[in-house]
């Protein structure tokens, strides 16, 4: 992706000159696409490319990056209060310890949707005008227009999916906003109207995405594969859709598609793994080359790796002014041994010695949070470029890092949380769900005792294997924005808030209050900012987020 990249770096001011996406303000407050500019620009594949890279520049901006990040993981039970004064970047310090304690309003940051919305009209444009492109560039042949249609359905979808999931009822906008001749007007779609959308073009995409990117100059440079829409993540975003959507056969099918993929790919590297699953090992024995928490170095660290799916790539110095060191803002920096999260104490609290998260033998509190501390958890998840053998933390100061959006392990545990809950015993799926969780506890627990080993007799309930998956879950993908919704698909299938509450409110010191205010339905989306509601009267605000002020802006 270096290639790719590098051309987001240096021409993104001007690309945003030329295709005027957005303003940084809202959505809704999109400067359109300026005719006589699109008349002169569409006239060849170079240019085309030009706006394909606009739309992976739109996702590593620090604004989509920092929303994808707190409606993920700022609701959950993972993070909390951290350090937050002026040496912290990016971060809102006045709404933020609000927003912490649950107290989530339309004025707030957290309920700011356009810098997703802005990528989707990057997306829409390159749909809408690419085509033509065709009759215009011998060069720009079909195959290539085909592989870049799925790249844009899925970075597309990608930010719908994050918005049907945060919000619910969103504006579905398939066409790109040029004509500033009158005001743009969109309802809230239902969720379910989007979603059969968002499968829709995935389904199609799937046949066109490239298995992987060629090369660039450096032979041992894959960024180029790992940054872009590839068939493995078509295929693991519809995983996840289908989960979300309880349609659990078809996500286990998406999901092994992906699974088999990966052991194609470890056949031909020929990867040296233990079990069914070619997983990065650990090592129970320090080495010059290796060390016990090895996974973690080469997934978080290096970057890049064999298990990444789809990771956005972020190279410093880029952007530094304008969009600062988003992760070291929340989760830690050099000069500031916090961020504006910590972990929850509860999670940390005795996590080496076993708690109600992690077993005395696992290995992943040292990779996830500083352990030493006293009450007080700052997260090294990401921030920490290598663990080494006796659990101390080296901090990444020369780079910044990628954001990972889909890697194996959560392929994995997606689907043994469909096959627990298609529970079809004629297919054995809780057997097959045991097998594949336990695939990767095992990675992080490298005790040889048979006593720590786990048998699938305690978990062969289908109550107690739902326990199972969402806890690993919960420990695997830890701080990486996928917890607080893993605890709403948790709510939609049991029909009630009160459950998936009695998870997240732990991390409060006044938890029941927290629960009965948050045990509505409702309260498990968020508002629509307001400055939205002003300038679409056609949306309606969150019914549990209505004020008498909402109510008349709406109208």
């Amino acid at each position: 992706m270096r290639k790719v990249i590098n051309n987001i770096k240096y021409s993104v001011a001007a690309l945003c000159t030329l295709v005027c996406m957005s303003s940084c303000e809202d959505f809704l407050s999109i400067v359109p696409l300026n005719d006589i500019v699109l008349e002169n620009f569409w006239e060849n594949e170079a240019e085309v490319n030009t706006v394909v890279t606009s739309c992976y520049s739109g996702i590593a901006d620090g604004n989509f990056l920092k929303q994808a990040m707190m409606w993920g993981e700022l609701r959950s039970d993972n993070v909390t209060k951290g350090l937050i004064n002026d040496k912290v970047i990016y971060v809102n310090h006045i709404q933020l310890p609000e927003m912490l304690e649950g107290n989530i309003l339309p004025t707030h940051d957290i309920a700011d949707w356009s810098s997703f919305y802005n990528v989707i009209n990057r997306c829409n444009t390159v749909l809408h005008y690419a085509p033509d492109v065709l009759d215009r560039d011998p060069d720009f042949v079909e195959s290539e227009w085909l592989a870049m249609e799925a790249e844009m359905l899925t970075l597309r979808a990608l930010c719908y999916f994050y918005l049907v999931r945060s919000f619910r009822d969103v504006p579905l906008v398939l066409e790109p906003t040029i004509d500033d001749s009158k005001p743009f007007m969109v309802p809230a779609a239902h969720p379910d109207t989007v979603l059969n959308q968002l499968v829709a073009d995935l389904r199609k995409a799937e046949h066109n995405a490239l298995k992987e990117y060629p090369l660039s100059s450096d032979p041992d440079d894959i960024s180029y594969t790992k940054g872009r829409i590839t068939q493995q993540a078509v295929w693991s975003l519809l995983a996840d859709i289908y989960l979300w959507m309880g349609k659990y056969t078809e996500c286990v099918e998406y999901c092994e598609k992906v699974i088999e993929a990966k052991i194609e790919e470890a056949e031909e590297e020929r990867m040296i793994y233990e079990g069914n699953y070619p997983l990065l090992a650990n090592v129970k024995a320090s080495s010059s080359t290796s060390n016990k928490h090895q996974a973690y170095n080469e997934i978080f660290g290096t970057g890049n790796s064999f298990e990444s799916i789809f990771e956005v790539q972020i190279d410093y110095p880029y952007d530094l002014k304008e969009r600062g060191d988003l992760l070291r803002a929340y989760y830690g920096a050099a000069d500031v041994d916090m961020g504006a999260y910590s972990a929850s104490a509860f999670i940390g609290d005795g996590a080496t010695e076993g708690n109600v998260i992690f077993a005395k033998t696992d290995i992943r509190p040292y990779e996830l949070f500083d352990v030493d501390d006293v009450n007080v958890y700052s997260i090294r998840k990401y921030i920490s470029s290598m663990i080494t053998d006796d659990g101390s933390a080296s901090k990444i100061l020369q780079r910044f890092t990628n954001w990972i959006f889909y890697r194996l392990t959560d392929v994995m545990l997606m689907e043994a949380e469909a096959l627990v809950e298609r529970n079809d015993t004629l297919q054995n799926d809780l057997r097959k769900a045991f097998d594949i969780t336990n695939a990767v506890y095992r990675r992080s627990n490298l005790s040889a005792e048979d006593k720590d080993s786990l048998a699938f007799t305690t978990y062969g309930s289908q109550d107690k294997m739902r326990e199972f998956v969402l806890l690993e879950r919960q420990r695997e993908l830890m701080f990486e924005g996928k917890r607080w919704f893993d605890l709403v698909r948790k709510a939609r299938r049991d029909g009630t808030n009160g459950p998936m509450l009695d998870l997240a409110k732990r991390k409060y010191n006044k938890p029941d209050a927290v629960k009965s205010k948050w045990i509505k339905p409702d309260m498990l989306y968020l508002p629509i900012h307001e400055n939205e509601l002003k300038v679409n009267t056609l949306l309606k605000q969150n019914p549990e987020y209505e004020t008498d002020e909402t109510i008349s802006t709406s109208k």
